[in-house]
C-alpha cells in the first residue's frame, strides 16, 4: 500500500492544499489555491521522498 518513508510527503501535500483551499472563501480568488494544488497533487502521488 503505502511506504513508511512515503508518509510524510502525503501529510504535507494535504496540509498545503488544505491551507491553500483555506484562502479562497478568504480573499474569494482561486489563484494560490492552484498554486498550491500544482505542488500538492505531484507531492502527493510521487514514489520517492521529497521531504527530507
Amino acid at each position: 500500500m503505502w511506504k513508511r518513508e512515503l508518509i510524510k510527503n502525503k501529510l504535507y501535500s494535504v496540509a498545503l492544499m488544505v491551507i491553500g483551499g483555506l484562502s479562497v472563501p478568504i480573499e474569494y480568488d482561486a489563484t494560490a489555491f492552484i498554486f498550491t494544488l500544482t505542488i500538492g497533487i505531484p507531492l502527493f502521488f510521487s514514489k520517492e521522498n521529497w521531504i527530507v
